[in-house]
């Protein structure tokens, strides 16, 4: 359960493209039925890095493994990363993928590795290493992991059902997801890390990390079984964010906690200069936008690495 409680985790990664969500070409790669799909590009700010929220644990490891196997590569380029979690008829969330697109040397990532003690196959036309856990990982990571890189521009990496999928759907053509879009595009455009959430409200709940009960995040999923969150980064930070809960009271329930005049804001995100920006109810499904400097937001998001990063030490 541990992997599955880490979920609210700010995953901190740089890449090197600038495009509405929609416009994501790794976007037709993402199985459908996914729970949590996140996905980042550049800021554009030399003061601020780009941070996933709200993705598992799994998707954190994923993202350091992946960057430890195709590090030998010294001419990698980077332009896109999505990272997916789902559930199977195991466990809630254990499934995990990571999607990068970019430049990549496939001989000689697939040759260190090799090297290293990895083994090869070949799936639906695609030659796959397959990545045992690594030791500073073995009781987090129990099951062997597939990797490949398809002309030498798109990297697919994860537990193997959803690199299966994600190798079928590149195979088929396939189009992105008409709801994952349809979701994207309650965000502005000019957001440079995203995240949508998609399922039963109390499992979203009981998966929020410990420790953020009071955060505003918590307050933004209570009764909610979507949510799609969209970060645009700069001096100013902008938070845009949509969420259709169980009823329609709860929507107005949680739209009028937003804009009451004497809310304290602090109490729901440890953000002393937050401001709502814009805030609109239409039946069970609530959206708006919110606005904090940016390096007071680069500060609460570091704080939150940090409590994770003891309380898994502390495991």
């Amino acid at each position: 359960m541990r992997v599955c409680l880490s979920v609210l985790i700010a995953a901190a990664f740089l890449a090197h493209a600038c495009a509405a969500p929609v416009n994501n070409g790794l976007l037709s790669l993402v199985p459908a039925g996914a729970e949590i799909v996140a996905g980042i590009q550049d800021p554009h700010n030399p003061d601020s890095h780009g941070r996933l929220l709200l993705v598992t644990h799994n998707n954190n490891l994923d993202l350091n493994d992946w960057l430890a196997l195709t590090g030998v590569d010294g001419s990698m380029q980077v332009d896109e990363l999505i990272e997916v979690a789902a559930s199977s008829s195991q466990s809630e969330l254990n499934d995990h993928l990571l999607l990068i697109s970019g430049r990549f040397n496939r001989d000689q990532v697939f040759r260190a590795a090799r090297k290293n003690g990895a083994a090869t196959s070949e799936y639906n036309g695609v030659r796959i290493l397959l990545i045992a856990p690594f030791a500073r990982e073995r009781q987090e990571i129990s099951n062997i992991r597939w990797m490949a890189i398809i002309d030498d521009r798109t990297s697919i990496f994860g537990t193997p059902e959803l690199v299966r999928k994600s190798i079928d759907r590149y195979a088929s053509h396939e189009v992105p997801d008409a709801p994952l879009l349809q979701r994207l595009e309650q965000l502005h455009p000019d957001v440079n890390s995203w995240n949508v959430l998609v399922m039963p409200a109390p499992m979203l709940i009981r998966h929020i990390a410990p420790g953020q009960s009071h955060s505003l995040w918590t307050h933004i999923l209570n009764g909610a079984h979507e949510l799609t969150i969209g970060i645009h980064y700069g001096s100013k930070a902008r938070i845009d964010f949509a969420a259709s809960t169980d009823g329609d009271q709860q929507a107005a329930s949680f739209a009028g906690k937003l804009t009451q005049p004497r809310l304290r804001l602090t109490d729901l995100s440890g953000m002393e200069q937050l401001r709502i920006q814009s805030v609109s109810v239409q039946r069970n499904h609530v959206q708006g936008s919110m606005t904090v400097p940016g390096r007071e937001f680069d500060a609460w998001l570091a704080a939150v690495v940090q409590s994770h990063a003891s309380a898994s030490s502390a495991q």
